[in-house]
């Protein structure tokens, strides 16, 4: 079957802020397609089958699910079915550090989406009528920004979305048995590590907290994170001890050890791997600026 890709800028979708919202009945089938930008679906009503990288499998109203880039999928079978698209770049919306705190986000917007099919769907997000009706609030207040576009309407959908990516994360949390759901469970994993990153860590600890083997959490980690766990460890204590690095009563040996590297020279090395340049030299750009 032909996959038809689809890009942010044929749709009129700008680089700087690549957001769209719409809400649509779906009267007929839809060819099956591909984008270089992330999609959240949220359905309304009615029914439809749902074709996700050649696996098909039924949505009803409630259902929420996240479609990357590069992943093919259309519908069939389409019966009254009414749903809200909303199509965003995750590098421009998701960064927040606070939702990289929550299970339920990792869960949903990085891990279920890779883990779907080994999952056979059964990790997908469904709201019950309460919480629809919920989400539905925001996703309104967010199309009525997109539509009227007032002065500072980036900011409201901004903060709109990131309040509804909250709410559906804390919904997956609470909706889903994380015994019996392998997205969730390393989400938590996730999770353990933004928290304890400046603590003593290692791979089998993070395992562990995901109920899987090293090299099956080394796997899927990679998969969806497109970096190693441990290099992942190491990318957040750089990055923070960069924040440190702006007070200048810290010595670099301070600055490493509070970042939680034990050993500085392993720190200097590692840091200019990254920011190609040391410790120091990136202290005193600091201060030039």
């Amino acid at each position: 079957m032909m996959t038809t890709r689809l890009f942010a800028t044929d749709i009129g979708l700008e680089p700087g802020f690549t957001f769209r919202i719409q809400k649509c009945p779906l009267t007929h089938e839809y060819f099956v397609h591909s984008h270089d930008f992330s999609e959240l679906v949220v359905i309304l009503q009615g029914s439809a089958v749902h074709i996700i990288e050649g696996r098909e499998y039924p949505v009803t109203a409630g259902q929420v699910f996240l479609i990357h880039s590069g992943v093919s999928h259309g519908y069939k079978n389409v019966d009254g079915i009414e749903y809200i698209n909303v199509m965003f770049q995750p590098e421009q919306l998701l960064q927040l550090s606070e939702l990289r705190l929550l299970p339920g986000f990792q869960a949903l917007f990085y891990i279920e989406p890779f883990y779907r099919k080994e999952m056979n769907f059964k990790g997908m997000l469904t709201l019950n009528e309460a919480q629809l009706q919920e989400a539905t609030k925001l996703l309104d207040l967010i199309l009525t920004e997109y539509e009227l576009q007032p002065q500072g309407y980036r900011l409201m959908i901004r903060s709109y979305f990131t309040a509804l990516v909250g709410l559906l994360s804390r919904y997956y949390q609470i909706g889903s048995g994380a015994d019996d759901n392998k997205a969730l469970r390393i989400g938590e994993a996730v999770t353990y590590i933004e928290e304890h990153f400046l603590q003593p860590i290692t791979l089998q600890a993070m395992a562990d907290k995901a109920y899987l083997s090293t090299r099956q959490f080394q796997r899927v980690f990679t998969r969806n994170y497109h970096t190693t766990p441990m290099d992942y460890v190491i990318r957040k204590r750089l990055d923070y001890s960069c924040t440190l690095l702006r007070h200048p009563n810290l010595s670099i040996s301070q600055v490493a050890l509070e970042s939680g590297f034990r050993d500085q020279n392993y720190y200097a090395r590692q840091f200019r791997k990254v920011y190609n340049c040391t410790p120091s030299e990136y202290r005193e750009k600091l201060q030039d600026s």
